[in-house]
């Protein structure tokens, strides 16, 4: 419905905005992002694997040349379904060796990347050293000239929003962020802190960064409700007594 009714929304300026579908790097996600976004003007498709070394060790129990192999293979993949927009994540980037980040991201932009997001997946970085990342990955990746780098900050340490203008510094030009910095665990990067901080800051101390985000609207998103449907279905009932019957 998102990809239908507001994928094919054209402002009055002729902006027509992204629509995209998050997957882990296997067919059965992929192809379900793709049947969800297909239908906007603008479909991306976002993967991701892991590539820090106790993330492939541990949980996908993958050597680094196996990752490199499984991430380049679909985000081809993910090409070849039509979707010319595709975007990469390196999951733990933060704490990955970063002569191997350089490594996979050369070889998912030759698989046709357009957009590389460096994730601070488990909010473990420092603003110097996650710069510096950004920086280092632009000028050792080749290609990384040619398409978006991007940032996803987690907040675990408090610094997501100090983060992710330190990747805005020095080089990204997209920034994921979230309305009231919602997320997992301590959450995401401030949709709203990023914004005012360009703002405030950017053509000052940021090389004349801005967005085009009208931030007279952000405290009225800030303040929508969500609504959540509590209702048990009859099958989570049924379960929930079952569970009570056996203590």
């Amino acid at each position: 419905m998102i990809a239908k009714e507001v994928g094919n929304h054209v402002d009055d300026d002729g902006y027509v905005p992204v629509i995209c579908g998050l997957s882990r790097c296997n067919k059965g996600d992929i192809d379900a992002a793709w049947e969800g976004v297909r239908y906007a003007l603008r479909p991306r498709i976002h993967t991701f694997i892991a590539t820090s070394e106790i993330h492939m060790r541990h949980k996908l129990r993958k050597t680094p040349e196996e990752v490199i192999q499984i991430a380049s293979e679909m985000v081809a993949y993910a090409r070849s379904l039509g979707c010319e927009d595709v975007e990469f994540s390196p999951e733990d980037a933060g704490r990955s060796d970063t002569e191997f980040l350089y490594r996979i991201l050369t070889e998912v932009i030759k698989a046709g990347a357009t957009t590389l997001n460096i994730p601070d997946t488990v909010g473990y970085t420092l603003p110097s050293e996650f710069g510096s990342l950004i920086a280092k990955i632009k000028a050792n990746t080749p290609g990384a000239e040619n398409v978006i780098i991007s940032t996803h900050c987690q907040n675990d340490l408090g610094l997501a929003t100090a983060n992710t203008l330190a990747g805005a510094y020095n080089g990204d030009r997209q920034l994921e962020v979230t309305i009231n910095g919602i997320g997992e665990r301590a959450g995401n990067a401030s949709l709203q802190e990023v914004v005012m901080a360009i703002r405030c800051r950017g053509n000052e101390l940021l090389g004349g960064l801005y967005t085009g985000i009208n931030s007279k609207h952000i405290s009225v998103a800030s303040r929508m409700p969500i609504l959540i449907d509590l209702k048990p279905s009859d099958e989570c009932r049924k379960s929930a007594i079952s569970d009570l019957e056996r203590g």
